[in-house]
């Protein structure tokens, strides 16, 4: 039965994989030569990333709810719509984490107050290098379980009675490692990631440590 659950989430993944690049390559078609003036939006393209709706991302801030000045880990920035929505929170620091070099650019270019930017491969960052965390805020890659991989990574970063809110696929091994440690733990509707290029079914959780 674990077989039939593996090959069904590996479906999922290589099914939103290609929905993402067929979905994504007329749109940066359109887009190609319209930079001359500088004033078109810019187009960055990196493998697995898939941006959390700003109004998803508004909510799992909320869900985190950090003390003001906490000191807080995105490990998996992206273009930084997490990092914009911890902003209300006033934390004390964001270290945010993204090996993408594309991603890391822009976000050294939006220049936010408070917001630490390391373009890293972030399971190779130990405790010892950054420190710990009052809480984490992430959205990391699910291909072939890195979702698990990185929040089972992040939850290191922890600081005594520190709070994790996540992403992850919705799936059987995800619920087998995540949901018995879980706070809470919500289903999102389908299509929540449709606007950012994939159909793949998600779950919203919590963990405190």
């Amino acid at each position: 039965m674990r077989g039939f659950h593996r090959l069904h989430e590996l479906r999922m993944e290589n099914d939103a994989a290609g929905f993402a690049m067929r979905e994504a390559a007329p749109r940066f078609a359109r887009m190609a030569g319209r930079h001359e003036n500088g004033t078109a939006p810019r187009a960055v393209v990196a493998y697995q990333l898939f941006q959390t709706p700003a109004e998803l991302a508004r909510r799992m801030a909320a869900t985190l709810a950090p003390k003001p000045r906490a000191r807080i880990l995105e490990p998996s920035a992206g273009l930084g719509r997490l990092l914009d929505a911890l902003q209300p929170f006033n934390p004390s620091e964001v270290v945010a984490v993204e090996l993408a070099a594309d991603c890391a650019g822009e976000l050294f270019r939006q220049e936010r107050e408070g917001v630490t930017i390391k373009q890293r491969d972030f399971l190779t960052i130990e405790p010892e290098e950054i420190g710990t965390f009052d809480a984490v805020l992430m959205n990391p890659p699910f291909h072939m379980r890195s979702d698990i991989k990185h929040i089972e990574h992040a939850r290191r970063f922890l600081r005594p009675s520190g709070r994790l809110v996540a992403l992850c696929l919705a799936g059987y091994k995800r619920a087998e490692t995540f949901q018995s440690l879980a706070d809470t733990w919500e289903v999102l509707p389908a299509g929540t990631f449709k606007d950012a290029g994939t159909n793949v079914a998600t779950v919203l959780f919590s963990i405190t440590q």
